[in-house]
């Protein structure tokens, strides 16, 4: 592992508190907390099929000033899938379960989802409007859309743009399940075939840390969120957020890529939230990992954002 990547990747070092707290049918949340006590909150929600391990970039660059908050998500980690079949509201539900839980004292935290992460957010503002003027202070959205990257429906013969665009995900997605298939080395096997795919120009340090979070990750909860995301509607919850947001995605985001990440901005911008949306050169859908630097900053600055009246 190289310096750079031994510097973000490692296992944080500062002091962590952990609690976990119980939902509905079984279901229970695996949270972490690092940093200073009285320090300014930040929240970090993961994406599919990994864990809160994947922050670890973040809370080694924050969480020596900042309260640093990961938590696993349902059936991720060390959180319980439970029973019920899992829908795209139990994402929002737990964020709101472990907001009440860390952002207390009339504090309010930076809120930030990566991918399902991401998803996560908006269904929680969907759900609870009157808990974002509660808990958040700003929110980043990063690698993340508000609808099902590609319809169920029918797609109509010769319609290139429509076959073009499932083409696109169905290779992102074909290259991503390949790596849960027997001898989930493959990506390194395979001489990074699948991994260059869906994250071109990563290193392999970041490659092997990446295999590792998924080989945590139990089957039957792949396929049971999996599942939940072909539906995914979660827009409604970008017109609940009256604080400052921040959109922002890689150029080379093979799984969340930009075309995504526009509607989101414009209805942001429509209503007045949009703080920030910008285009990451270089980046795939790991952009944190591979920007730690620049994603820190963007967290940081979103403290200092000046809320617009709405």
């Amino acid at each position: 592992m190289t310096t750079r990547d031994r510097a973000v990747l490692h296992k944080p070092r500062q002091p962590v508190e952990h609690r976990t707290i119980d939902r509905p049918a079984g279901a229970s949340i695996a949270i972490s907390s690092y940093g200073p006590a009285d320090g300014p909150v930040v929240v970090l929600v993961h994406g599919f099929a990994v864990n809160s391990k994947y922050w670890y970039p973040q809370v080694n660059g924050l969480a020596d000033r900042y309260r640093v908050v990961i938590y696993d998500q349902r059936g991720h980690g060390r959180s319980a899938l439970g029973s019920d079949p899992t829908v795209n509201d139990h994402l929002g539900q737990d964020l709101d379960a472990v907001l009440g839980s860390v952002v207390t004292d009339g504090k309010k935290a930076v809120i930030v989802g990566h991918s399902m992460g991401g998803m996560s957010v908006m269904s929680w503002a969907a759900q609870f409007p009157a808990s974002v003027r509660t808990y958040a202070r700003a929110i980043m959205l990063a690698g993340t859309a508000a609808t099902a990257p590609v319809t169920k429906a029918a797609m109509r013969f010769g319609d290139p743009a429509t076959l073009a665009r499932r083409a696109e995900y169905e290779f992102a997605w074909l290259a991503f399940r390949a790596i849960h298939w027997p001898g989930g080395d493959l990506m390194m096997r395979s001489g990074m075939t699948v991994a260059g795919a869906l994250f071109p120009g990563i290193s392999r340090p970041q490659l092997k840390f990446l295999d590792s979070l998924l080989r945590e990750t139990d089957w039957r909860t792949r396929a049971k969120v999996g599942r939940s995301l072909e539906n995914l509607h979660v827009e409604r919850g970008l017109a609940n957020m009256p604080v400052p947001v921040a959109v922002v995605v890689g150029d080379r985001d093979r799984l969340t890529p930009p075309r995504l990440a526009d509607p989101v901005a414009n209805v942001l911008r429509y209503t007045g939230s949009l703080e920030r949306f910008e285009t990451w050169r270089g980046a795939t859908h790991l952009l944190n990992w591979e920007q730690p630097e620049r994603f820190n900053r963007t967290i940081e600055e979103l403290f200092s954002a000046t809320p617009r009246p709405r």
